[in-house]
């Protein structure tokens, strides 16, 4: 079957220019809106968005990820910024039926804005992801210190030069165990021509860790204001750390339903994993 056209457009962010792919749909049963990985980027949604054919589709870029503009000299990328970039997308879109959706990095911050955006979101789809990552007090020092150095180090960071788009795509199959037809989407929206081959596209700034993290008791107390009905999807094989947070804090999200399906961490990306089918019996339900 043919892959569906997406439409690339742009709105201005918190003073950035970002980028989100469009796929529309002439009588839509809901309003998809997709927030990606670390180091993803829209297309990350492709194969849903080719599957769900009855659904509008909004995939967004995150700041300094895909298409959408990296943050100026000297500034940094804080996980809880997200949120805020999340809120200015969410509302850009006007529809009758509006879904959230996140994958991974993107979960988790789908889950802090769902937290605090009360009856605006309704419905709120989280794969292979959960809340963020947490940190004890008094391991503050610690996260600061390590953020400011590894931060010098990220700025500094040589991007690789690669020949051809396959030895990219090689690369994202070997990293993140993805097959060819997966990748290559995701690939395609991640590079950019350099005058000997091509390079990632992202900001690899990116690739500092966090300043701060939040206590799991600022996530408890956020992830519990949730009023969304919760669809959380997991692969088999996705990340432990991520089915452990699921597992033991699910309760924390009021009408959460937890879904183990077969798969790795983009299991959303392999057509085989069922998500598709779970996602679509989520939307029937009213």
């Amino acid at each position: 079957e043919r892959p569906r056209k997406a439409a690339e457009k742009t709105l201005s962010i918190l003073g950035y220019r970002a980028h989100y792919l469009h796929y529309a749909c002439a009588a839509p049963r809901a309003t998809l809106v997709c927030f990606h990985g670390w180091l993803d980027n829209a297309a990350s949604f492709t194969t849903l968005a080719n599957e769900l054919t009855d659904c509008e589709i909004y995939a967004w870029d995150f700041l300094g990820h895909g298409k959408s503009e990296h943050k100026h000299a000297g500034e940094r990328y804080h996980y809880i910024d997200l949120v805020p970039f999340i809120d200015a997308a969410w509302q850009s879109v006007e529809a009758a039926h509006k879904v959230l959706v996140g994958h991974s990095m993107g979960a988790g911050a789908c889950a802090l804005y769902a937290g605090v955006a009360g009856h605006h979101v309704k419905k709120l789809v989280l794969i292979e992801g959960f809340s963020p990552m947490t940190a004890e007090p008094e391991d503050a020092v610690k996260i600061l210190a390590e953020g400011v150095k590894e931060f010098k180090k990220a700025q500094l960071l040589p991007k690789p030069d690669y020949k051809h788009v396959s030895d990219a795509v090689k690369i994202r199959m070997r990293v993140n165990g993805l097959s060819e037809a997966a990748a290559l989407p995701l690939v395609k929206r991640a590079i950019m021509r350099t005058k000997t081959g091509i390079t990632w596209r992202a900001d690899f700034r990116l690739r500092a860790p966090s300043l701060l993290r939040m206590t799991q008791a600022q996530v408890k107390n956020i992830l519990q204001s949730i009023e969304a009905r919760t669809l959380v999807i997991l692969g088999d094989k996705g990340m432990p750390e991520l089915k452990k947070a699921a597992e033991a804090y699910r309760g924390w999200i009021r009408q959460a339903t937890l879904e183990t399906l077969l798969g790795h961490h983009h299991l959303h990306m392999e057509k085989t994993s069922g998500v598709v089918a779970r996602i679509a019996a989520f939307l029937r339900q009213t």
